[in-house]
């Protein structure tokens, strides 16, 4: 009897089993893969270094809630060349594939469908995460494509699973998958962006140009921080993002956005932001009230904010910094 139950075992790769070697290089090739994910999807625009300087450091965060949108304008603009467009959509779904199999695995006695529910929340969740800690775009066309490649991962597993006829041989099988395509996917991440990859010894250089305009403003120490969300004649609103620093009670609210005036005596400030692989550049410039509108309105992301109130009147604005994406 218990000789049976051991071949039917073995034959149903249904159910994960296998000897704890393959399944302990099957959990350390995930985890490796994990790390390489969290990198290329976390800290892709700003190295994990970075963070350390978030007392400077301006919000990197825009947002596309229409399907599709982002997808057609890579096929459609001028100034995105087809190369980084299949790059881009390419490398979003075949991020997701490994984390496809893995969590098919994980509910190996479970419906598909929770597969594929797990698979979307995870993507909605870390586009949750870039968006709150302002570490780059957050877009529904990632969602679409990461499912789309979790969901290939899924397929891929249940090939697996009925093309092999014994636990250790579906775990062999998956665990040469993953090896073949990590080492294929790192040698892509090496010749096109080597500082994604976890454990380099990339480091993050800053440049200030012309940061002598803010001489006696410290950007860690102003009083609120948040996104431009209107301009108006002697008056800002600010929408308070979830970076945002307290400040004083008494300031006109309107919920989750901070109204604040303006005058002829509060001091503007522009910060342009560009960067290069592992160089953040930060170029300051002196600005008026005119020059602020034009800021919002020829930029699809909301410009990040920061403001200094005035110690007479915390509904006066005594110096502002805006900062801006190149």
């Amino acid at each position: 009897m218990d000789l049976k139950l051991n071949r039917n075992r073995e034959r149903n790769p249904e159910k994960p089993g296998g000897s704890r070697l393959l399944i302990f290089l099957f959990y350390l090739m995930f985890i490796a893969y994990a790390l390489i994910a969290i990198k290329v999807i976390l800290f892709k625009t700003i190295p994990f270094s970075a963070l350390l300087h978030s007392g400077i450091m301006p919000a990197l965060r825009s947002i596309n809630i229409i399907p599709f949108n982002t997808i057609i304008e890579f096929f459609t603009s001028e100034n995105i060349d087809m190369g980084r467009a299949l790059a881009n959509i390419g490398g979003n779904i075949a991020i997701f594939v490994p984390l496809g199999i893995f969590v098919a695995y994980a509910a190996h006695n479970k419906p598909f469908r929770i597969s594929f529910l797990c698979l979307l929340l995870t993507s909605f969740a870390l586009e949750i995460i870039q968006y709150v800690f302002a570490l780059g775009s957050s877009d529904i066309d990632d969602i679409l494509l990461n499912f789309a490649g979790g969901a290939i991962g899924v397929g891929i597993y249940k090939w697996f699973r009925k093309t092999t006829s014994s636990q250790n041989q579906f775990l062999m099988s998956l665990i040469g998958f993953f090896l073949v395509t990590g080492l294929l996917g790192g040698a892509v991440i090496k010749m096109i962006a080597p500082d994604l990859l976890p454990f380099s010894n990339a480091k993050v250089e800053f440049i200030y140009e012309n940061k002598e305009v803010m001489a006696g403003w410290d950007e860690a120490k102003a009083d609120l921080v948040g996104d431009l969300a209107a301009v108006e004649t002697n008056k800002i609103t600010v929408y308070m993002n979830p970076k945002s620093v307290p400040t004083t009670e008494g300031k006109e609210t309107d919920d989750e956005y901070v109204h604040l005036q303006i005058n002829a005596s509060t001091k503007i400030f522009t910060s342009h932001i560009s960067s290069d692989k592992n160089t953040v550049i930060s170029k300051y410039e002196e600005a008026t009230s005119s020059d602020i509108a034009p800021l919002l309105e020829t930029r699809d992301a909301a410009p990040t904010v920061r403001v200094w109130l005035s110690n007479e009147d915390k509904q006066v604005a005594e110096a502002i910094l805006i900062s801006v994406i190149d």
